[in-house]
């Protein structure tokens, strides 16, 4: 499911950037990801909300796996922290930048949850008996960094972005931010996968061990 996050959200975001870039013909780096699910002016906006619902529920699953894999305290609440987030991305989906005033809460919950996630678990690793291996590390650290700038960026009292003054042609430095903390929370989920699916080999193996010794 944490793979089905990562892939379903990348095909839909991947597919209504181009079409937006295609259409328009700019930088890609000046689109700032969210107006992708504008229905009035983005070509592929059903694709990118949909793949948004799906990557969100899926994200969710993920957690609820999780949630019985790691049994202790602090690993169960970024479980809970995780399916949080997954719910936002779903909200954002069903509600995108048409539905402005909705839109800007679900998306500063989202930007708090991404935050609050990495932060969490970037303190896992440093916990003893930690689950969380250097890759993933690496990327909590990039999503706690990227996070911090995107936030400080935010206009607090309208709970959005301030329009970047750019040509099409040029980089909207606070779309560049929104794109490289959206590339590594579909990567964090990816390398997530992969070390569940070791985690839950390991306790099978080893709960198939302790069966047959009991025997």
């Amino acid at each position: 499911m944490s793979l089905a996050t990562a892939v379903i959200s990348a095909m839909g975001i991947g597919a209504a950037l181009i079409a937006e870039v295609s259409r328009l013909g700019i930088n890609p780096l000046s689109i700032r990801a969210d107006t992708l699910g504008d229905y009035m002016s983005s070509p592929l906006a059903i694709v990118y909300n949909m793949s948004l619902v799906i990557a969100g529920m899926c994200l969710m699953l993920a957690m609820l796996a999780r949630y019985f894999v790691f049994e202790d305290g602090y690993s169960r609440l970024i479980t809970v922290t995780g399916a949080a987030l997954g719910v936002l991305i779903v909200l954002i989906g069903i509600f995108p930048i048409n539905f402005l005033e909705q839109h800007r809460l679900f998306s500063t919950g989202y930007l708090i949850c991404t935050f609050l996630l990495h932060c969490f678990c970037f303190l896992e690793y440093f916990r003893k008996r930690s689950a969380l291996t250097s890759p993933l590390f690496a990327l909590n650290i990039i999503g706690l960094i990227f996070s911090i700038i995107l936030m400080s960026l935010l206009n607090w009292s309208t709970l959005d972005f301030d329009p970047c003054h750019h040509s099409g042609y040029e980089i909207c430095w606070m779309s560049l931010v929104m794109w490289i903390l959206t590339q590594t929370n579909i990567l964090w989920c990816m390398v997530l996968a992969v070390d569940m699916k070791k985690r839950i080999k390991y306790q099978q193996h080893h709960l198939s061990n302790l069966s047959l010794a009991g025997n």
